[in-house]
């Protein structure tokens, strides 16, 4: 055990530079862990959107077999439906340019 002041200093300098480095040691683990936080959470973000597109394609697929079970009758039912949208939207067009209504 040093009994001198410089002993003393010696020894509580030394400790200061451990813990310094110990310190040092962590704030780059935090730096590193801020960094792979980040690029974990642009993964999800990627891997969200990823899922959201599978989704509405599943989506899509089952009403498209619910609509046809050949791609010829599903041909042909997306034909029949633009159709319809498009006497919807005439009819719409018709009622808004109604003369009764003005």
């Amino acid at each position: 055990m040093p009994t001198t002041p410089a002993a003393i200093l010696a020894e509580i300098h030394s400790k200061i530079e451990g813990i310094a480095a110990k310190r040092d040691a962590a704030e780059a683990r935090i730096r590193s862990l801020e960094a792979e936080l980040a690029d974990t959470k642009a993964e999800l973000a990627d891997t969200q959107a990823e899922l959201h597109k599978a989704r509405l394609d599943a989506e899509f697929l089952t009403l498209s077999h619910r609509l046809a079970d050949t791609p010829e009758a599903l041909l042909t039912a997306r034909h029949l439906i633009a159709s319809l949208i498009r006497k919807v939207d005439s009819a719409i067009n018709l009622v808004k340019n109604d003369p009764a209504d003005g």
